[in-house]
């Protein structure tokens, strides 16, 4: 993996940031608190609140005006992101497939498949981080998602 090729993803509080290599940042109107706090109401979020946030974080990343194209991996230096995706050190990666898998381990225990909790405990925090970096490697084209040092 190439540094200079990877683009760094930033999930804030009101925004997502892309930014990286020879790309220019692009900013996507959906934040972590955006979700969490306007959207997700229950702990885990219901089927119809995580469809609601799929549907907003779907509609900022149209607005951006990208579109879906192999991007390889996206960087991140985020411990919230670190923690929710298991990423214990620098350099450990996760495949789009692995973070699609835990995506949906959070969306069966919305379901109350109660025996997933104790393998993914997501917050409404952990839960909208998890789901605006699921829909940004699902509709952007990134392979994987990399823990980046400090």
């Amino acid at each position: 993996m190439s540094l200079v090729d990877t683009t760094s993803i930033r999930i804030e509080d009101h925004r997502t940031t892309l930014s990286g290599g020879t790309k220019t940042e692009v900013v996507i109107a959906v934040g972590v608190r955006d979700l969490a706090e306007r959207l997700f109401r229950h702990d885990p979020p219901t089927p119809h609140e995580i469809e609601q946030a799929i549907d907003r974080v779907e509609d900022a990343l149209a607005a951006t005006g990208l579109r879906q194209a192999v991007r390889g991996d996206l960087l991140t230096r985020e411990s919230q992101l670190h923690s929710v995706l298991g990423l214990t050190a620098t350099g450990d990666r996760l495949t789009r497939d692995a973070v699609e898998l835990r995506f949906q381990h959070m969306a069966l225990t919305s379901l109350g498949h109660s025996g997933l909790r104790n393998e993914l405990q997501a917050d409404r925090v952990d839960a909208a981080v998890l789901l605006i970096l699921r829909e940004c490697m699902h509709h952007l084209g990134y392979d994987g998602v990399v823990r980046g040092g400090g």
